[in-house]
């Protein structure tokens, strides 16, 4: 039996204030929980990368390519700033 190994991406934009918080939040849960996870950082930094990856802002969280953010789903303001 293979044991699912969750994907975490997290998106930020250039400068992003928040951007060491998200890392340190999503390091400190996967301790918490235990869980092993596959983990990336990307920087989204041209229009066109945010509108291609569906960035609605930075920070974002997404686990298995689902935003953490509820109703982002819904949403298509893509962008960046």
């Amino acid at each position: 039996m293979t044991r699912h190994v969750p994907k975490i991406e997290l998106l930020l934009s250039p400068g992003c204030a928040h951007a060491e918080e998200a890392v340190n939040l999503v390091q400190k849960t996967l301790a918490e929980v235990k869980v092993a996870a596959e983990v990336s950082e990307t920087l989204i930094d041209t229009k066109k990368m945010a509108k291609e990856l569906k960035f609605l802002g930075s920070p974002t969280i997404r686990v298995d390519g689902r935003d953490i953010e509820p109703g982002a789903e819904e949403r298509q303001d893509y962008g960046l700033g």
